[in-house]
């Protein structure tokens, strides 16, 4: 007997320029000054792509409050910053898991440094174990849930308020494109991910109106870690390589991968909240694999002739279950 496919998948077909680093339309230095006097909170900003996005507002002018955890040190980034950019910087470091922190956190910001105009909200990388090995209290699980999107969804609430009553502000999570990265023995980060694409479609359809845009953000195949090493979990994360078919499978297509840069997602960010013809995607899954400025003229194109078009009528970039 055949063994069973493993569901993994790492591509999606598309019509649209593949993209692996940055390019001339998200391109910061096009952004140059254009956020000054605008505030940016960026979560998870010691490593990665966290780290990289706080460069690219900085590039952009923007006033950069980069926040990460209380074992992480900032230091290097902001004197990059510093030297580079010469944008206002804040650093903080907090436990993101205690449920009072992001609000602490807004409120402290928005009375030290002022307004948030920019929410950032990174995830980090989870774990892979099978579901069936996970410890009877589902310690690990629960964990990735917390920090994954309980986090993003209260750093969110902390910044409506103020964003509602100036009627304006941008909120973007990162997450995955959820139906071809469909990778086994992740069903937690899967779970998560999924769960801040809806979210942040409801919270354009709540808030549009408002002046709030909303954008949830694949950032691509960017290296790194297997499971977030500030956030230990109990049973070992590499449980997954105990699973022969995906060993396999993992083994001989890790080499044809193509791996993105991590300023392919920062350069995304930042082009999402400089440039207002990006604002027509509000609600919509970002791709940052996936060229933006065509993804625009496509949506401009589509809403010009009054609507109807492809990407409304097959609700193409959110959540949806598909049906016979």
């Amino acid at each position: 007997m055949a063994e069973p496919n493993t569901g993994l998948l790492l591509a999606n077909e598309s019509s649209l320029t593949a993209r692996r680093d940055t390019y001339p339309f998200i391109d910061p230095f096009r952004f140059k000054d254009q956020l000054q006097g605008k505030v940016v909170l960026i979560t998870h900003a010691h490593r990665g792509i966290g780290r990289a996005s706080c460069l690219a507002f900085a590039a952009a002018g923007a006033t950069v409050v980069c926040v990460a955890r209380p074992n992480t040190s900032l230091v290097s980034l902001v004197d990059e910053i510093k030297e580079f950019w010469g944008t206002p910087t804040y650093p903080i470091t907090a436990d993101l898991l205690d449920p009072t922190v992001p609000q602490r956190i807004v409120a402290l910001v928005e009375e030290e440094v002022g307004p948030i105009d920019i929410l950032v909200n990174h995830t980090p990388p989870a774990y892979h174990r099978p579901f069936f090995r996970e410890p009877q209290d589902l310690a690990d699980w629960w964990g990735v849930i917390d920090s994954c999107l309980r986090v993003p969804v209260a750093f969110t609430h902390a910044v409506l308020p103020s964003m509602i009553a100036r009627s304006t502000g941008t909120i973007i999570s990162n997450t995955v494109v959820v139906k071809p990265v469909n990778i086994p023995f992740m069903s937690a980060s899967g779970v998560a991910k999924a769960a801040l694409i809806k979210f942040h479609h409801q919270m354009n359809l709540e808030n549009r109106a408002k002046g709030i845009l909303s954008f949830a953000v694949h950032p691509g195949l960017v290296p790194s870690h297997l499971h977030d090493p500030d956030n230990p979990v109990r049973l070992s994360p590499e449980d997954f390589l105990a699973e022969p078919r995906l060993r396999t499978e993992v083994t001989e297509r890790v080499g044809e991968l193509e791996w993105a840069a991590a300023g392919l997602a920062s350069g995304t960010f930042v082009a999402l909240c400089a440039d207002e013809r990006c604002q027509v995607l509000s609600g919509l899954l970002i791709n940052a694999e996936r060229d933006l400025g065509e993804m625009v003229a496509i949506v401009e194109r589509e809403k010009a002739w009054g609507g109807g078009g492809r990407v409304e009528r097959e609700r193409l970039y959110v959540l949806k279950v598909d049906e016979l």
